[in-house]
């Protein structure tokens, strides 16, 4: 059976969350861009290891809380004479990095382009659609085309969620960062670009 696709109901229950997360990235980099000319986060590729969400007679519960793989790619680039000294790849809101790079009493990079694999607990991250609710969404869909809760229950069925995954980058001077001493607003600034990632979902059977 396919992973069905995220349906209109669950991309207008997320649109506000994804508008706020936009909104962060552009007014964050558009108000302190004197440092850096751009911070990108593309996704690639997607674990095929779902995220299992339990059930029982009444519906769906929750999913279980193990971590899921994203793979991403992030750049970041420094403007005229600056350099990046500081990225992060992290879960909007949750204040946990999943990854973090500094680099220390040297010059920086440039340029910072690199291809990433991070894991993170569906609690670690902020969702456009959980589990839960991409399951919950698909078992309204198959009531509402004739099928009864029961014999949605009865198997398990796939369907897709979708998480915001999120990458910051801070850029200073060369001297600043040789001393590893970010003084300026400027050099301490965090510049954010975030990547809706879709996450296969598995709806357990009702036990």
């Amino acid at each position: 059976m396919s992973y069905t696709n995220l349906n209109l109901n669950a991309a207008k229950h997320g649109l506000s969350t994804l508008i706020v997360a936009a909104a962060l990235s552009i007014s964050v980099s558009a108000a302190l861009a004197s440092n850096m000319e751009k911070v990108d986060i593309v996704t690639e590729g997607i674990d095929l290891n779902p995220i299992y969400v339990n059930a029982n007679a009444n519906g769906y519960t929750g999913s279980e809380n193990k971590s899921h793989k994203y793979m991403v790619r992030v750049f970041a680039k420094a403007k005229g004479q600056n350099r990046v000294w500081r990225v992060s790849i992290y879960g909007i809101g949750k204040g946990v990095a999943l990854f973090s790079k500094n680099v220390g009493k040297s010059e920086g990079w440039a340029v910072y382009g690199k291809s990433h694999e991070v894991h993170a607990k569906p609690s670690s991250l902020s969702w456009l659609t959980t589990p839960k609710t991409a399951c919950d969404n698909m078992l309204k869909e198959k009531v509402s085309g004739g099928m009864s809760k029961t014999d949605v229950l009865k198997n398990d069925r796939k369907t897709m969620a979708a998480a915001f995954v999120a990458f910051s980058a801070s850029a200073d001077s060369k001297a600043h960062n040789k001393k590893n001493h970010h003084p300026t607003i400027d050099g301490t600034a965090l510049h954010n670009d975030n990547v809706v990632y879709k996450v296969p979902v598995v709806c357990r059977a009702s036990l």
